[in-house]
């Protein structure tokens, strides 16, 4: 049995109440630990820590930070150890969600599985051939309205192993909410990325428009990129992709909207008002326990339970 991981949620530079850290560390540590480990079978932990110097050196941090810009996403230190950096905003646990599971999955950022093309590339024109994708398992469905809440704290949905297989089949999860109902299908707002082993092209469906394209699918020829080819000769491939990616979105959302941002509140009040009845609970027996009278004087210590 492998060690399981050890994730650090950490702030750097960005004033987050150690409340809402410790909240969001808990939420995405109960979605590995109840949701991703038993389709991926990855064992980690995530705690959260109130500075850089507190996170410890065995731990891979996910830092959350300002003016990140193209930087957001994956990276690894000088020991090729891999931390995430995410944008703080209205929906910072999203992307931190997001981050993590695409850390668990691919802890290196170049793990590649080997099928057949997607249709929504086909139906483009691309030729039908055997390829290799990147595992990034919330890209797909990366968009906010495709994720869920645990204790009012937003996460990312994922795909699982599943997304890979050949064919559709009957009571097969695609996804964990389900909003990927066949294999290698991309929704609104998402993308995915993909190497071709006859011309050795590295391409990318993406879900949304940006500078070189209007049309919703479209495909963007990575290698073609002088940027992508620079970033994936000195970075790991998730690295570069997210980069240039990120680089290329159109930053127009700001935080969850509409549906997503009232369920979100919704959930949180919910999970706040019990989490204040179990505190106000708590208090009251602790506050019986200081109550007690003092041993009398020589006679036995109080034994541990």
């Amino acid at each position: 049995m492998s060690l399981p991981v050890q994730v650090g949620l950490v702030s750097e530079g960005v004033d987050i109440d150690a409340s809402e850290l410790t909240q969001v560390a808990s939420a995405l540590s109960k979605q590995v630990q109840r949701d991703f480990q038993p389709f991926w079978r990855v064992e980690a932990t995530v705690d959260a820590f109130l500075s850089l110097e507190d996170v410890p050196v065995d731990t891979w941090p996910i830092v959350v930070m300002r003016n990140v810009e193209g930087a957001a996403g994956f990276h690894e230190d000088k020991n090729g150890q891999p931390f995430a950096v995410v944008e703080f905003g209205d929906d910072w646990s999203l992307t931190a969600s997001h981050e993590l599971l695409e850390m668990l999955a691919d802890p290196f950022g170049r793990r590649l599985r080997a099928r057949n093309l997607l249709d929504q590339a086909i139906q483009l024109k691309l030729p039908a051939r055997r390829v290799r994708y990147l595992v990034e398992v919330c890209d797909p469905s990366e968009s906010d309205e495709f994720s869920y809440q645990i204790n009012g704290v937003p996460v990312s949905d994922f795909y699982t192993p599943h997304f890979f297989d050949p064919v559709k089949a009957p009571g097969v999860r695609y996804s964990f909410t389900g909003a990927i109902d066949s294999p290698r299908k991309v929704l609104a707002g998402g993308y995915i990325s993909w190497e071709d082993p006859v011309d050795r092209h590295w391409r990318q469906v993406r879900m949304f428009r940006d500078e070189f394209s209007n049309k919703i699918p479209h495909v963007v020829d990575l290698t073609d990129e002088t940027v992508f080819e620079k970033l994936k000769a000195t970075h790991s491939l998730r690295s570069a992709i997210d980069r240039v990616t990120t680089k290329a979105r159109p930053h127009v959302q700001k935080g969850l909207q509409g549906p997503v941002l009232e369920m979100a509140r919704a959930v949180k009040g919910t999970a706040d008002e019990a989490r204040r009845a179990r505190a106000e609970d708590l208090r009251k027996q602790l506050k019986s326990l200081r109550a007690r009278p003092a041993a009398p004087a020589g006679g036995k210590k109080p034994q541990r339970g």
